[in-house]
């Protein structure tokens, strides 16, 4: 579990960075870069099962399928948006309708539950 849950630290950490630079790439007035970062986080989300994979695939089945399940929802969610070339979309992957900024996204707060109270 715990290489599971450094690598979706990593994970979170590089979307982050994308979201990042898509924000100044906006505020450059660089709107082609702003999505072209939006279809990278988003890409990124959609391979997370086959990234994952080789680690998830060694885990007990109790454990392992939740959590497969879970990062199957997040790639749908980053396919769909891609299916539909959405950069609202893409934009609002891993942040629910109340978000407020400085919290944690559902990346972080799913990386948070799989740490348990110690970490979390």
């Amino acid at each position: 579990m715990d290489k599971l849950i450094t690598r979706l630290k990593e994970m979170a950490q590089t979307i982050r960075d994308i979201e990042a630079s898509a924000d100044a790439a906006l505020k450059n007035g660089d709107k082609e870069g702003y999505t072209e970062k939006m279809r990278e986080k988003a890409r990124l989300l959609q391979v997370l099962p086959e990234t994952l994979a080789p680690i998830s695939e060694n885990l007990p089945d109790t454990v392992r399928e939740p959590v497969e399940d879970r990062l199957e929802r997040f790639s749908a969610s980053a396919a769909n948006a891609l299916r539909l070339d959405s950069v609202f979309f893409m934009w609002a992957l891993l942040y629910p309708e109340d978000y407020k900024d400085g919290e944690p996204n559902d990346l972080e707060r799913y990386i948070a539950d799989l740490s348990g109270p110690a970490e979390g």
